[in-house]
């Protein structure tokens, strides 16, 4: 099985991963945002020595696209573009909140995911998965909402069987897993170019673009 650095980085509970779709592996959490540049790189070693693998190992890197933390997805995908330069490896994305409602789903079902982004509003989106696969063993996906800024108020209305999910659920093993989900990841074809949606920029970044105008 194809083995994969993942790396969650979207949320306030940063974590990273390394496994195959089939056994992601336990996701290392990281202490906090604060830090994050600092330990992503140690925790990246741990998970390496823990797997007696290298980098030449990998079939290649996973990131959590937003919308979710500006400070955690821009220094998340400035380490995975840094390491898939370095070392030749594929870059690839998916929404945070796409691996959240598949591990609330336990890989079928409809999921409602809804992550805080303050000041009275939430991302919110919706996917279906499975139970149907292809003739590879692949779960299959449909995206019923893609990720969007609403306001909390007046909340998603309840269905029948609609499972819900939060920011709580996502992990980097949760990406890893999306791996074995046909159109899940995204091949990102010019990393040095790519930017994660981020949803909503932090307030200091807003300050710092429009004093650059």
């Amino acid at each position: 099985m194809p083995l994969y650095l993942a790396l969650e980085t979207a949320t306030d509970v940063p974590t990273l991963a390394l496994g195959s779709p089939d056994a992601p592996g336990e996701p290392l959490r990281l202490a906090s945002r604060r830090d994050l540049s600092r330990d992503i790189e140690s925790a990246t070693r741990t998970l390496l020595e823990r797997r007696r693998v290298g980098l030449g190992d990998l079939a290649g890197v996973i990131v959590s696209d937003g919308p979710g933390s500006f400070t955690g997805l821009r220094i998340g995908i400035a380490f995975a573009k840094g390491l898939c330069r370095a070392r030749g490896l594929p870059l690839l994305a998916a929404p945070s909140m796409l691996g959240a409602a598949f591990a609330a789903a336990g890989g079928a079902g409809t999921v409602l995911v809804e992550y805080d982004a303050l000041r009275g509003d939430v991302y919110r989106a919706a996917y279906r998965f499975g139970p149907a696969r292809d003739a590879a063993g692949v779960a299959a996906l449909e995206v019923l909402d893609a990720p969007a800024l609403v306001p909390r108020e007046p909340p998603a209305p309840a269905r029948a069987g609609l499972i819900r999910a939060d920011a709580a659920s996502a992990s980097a093993g949760a990406l890893i897993r999306l791996a074995g989900v046909a159109g899940a990841l995204a091949a990102i074809e010019a990393p040095d170019r790519w930017e994660p949606s981020y949803g909503r920029l932090a307030e200091a970044e807003v300050r710092r673009r429009a004093g650059e105008r």
